[in-house]
């Protein structure tokens, strides 16, 4: 279940399930940021992690994305996630194929690190000139159900 605090693309206006999704046209943060309230939180040190869950909306990427980076960064400074404090920790490469309409692109408990305060995705399409798509980006208490893994490339760490 999603909850609001833990969304990373909610943007209430229809108070519809279509909040949840966000427009990823250009290389940027998704919509909201989530607060750990302090730094140095050590996520899934022994207890049972929050997962990082991503679904591609009810339609298709446009043909000329070319795919797509999605990055999980954590960064000490809000909003503005300072390239010279923001650390990538998981960074994964999605090939447009797979970004269908209802896919489920990211389903995966978050590893074990030092995390700074704030947590936030970034959206990097392939091609600059990245036409309308949209993701639902979250932390949950657990798994969606299992299904058929999308063609990806986890590359952590790097950017």
């Amino acid at each position: 279940m999603i909850d609001i605090k833990n969304c990373f693309t909610y943007a209430y206006s229809l108070n519809t399930s279509a909040d949840y999704y966000a427009s990823c046209t250009a290389g940027a943060l998704l919509t909201n940021d989530i607060d750990l309230d302090v730094a140095g939180i050590q996520i899934a040190g022994g207890s049972k992690p929050p997962w990082l869950i991503v679904k591609v909306g009810p339609a298709d990427f446009a043909s000329n994305t070319g795919g797509a980076n999605i990055k999980l960064i954590t960064d000490s400074a809000d909003p503005v996630f300072d390239a010279a404090t923001a650390t990538d920790v998981l960074c994964y490469r999605f090939a447009l194929a797979v970004m269908v309409a209802n896919a489920l692109l990211i389903n995966q408990p978050l590893p074990h690190f030092d995390y700074k305060r704030y947590l936030s995705i970034e959206f990097e399409p392939h091609t600059a000139d990245a036409t309308a798509g949209k993701l639902c980006a979250y932390l949950a208490d657990g798994p969606e159900p299992a299904i058929t893994a999308p063609a990806q490339t986890v590359l952590n760490g790097f950017s």
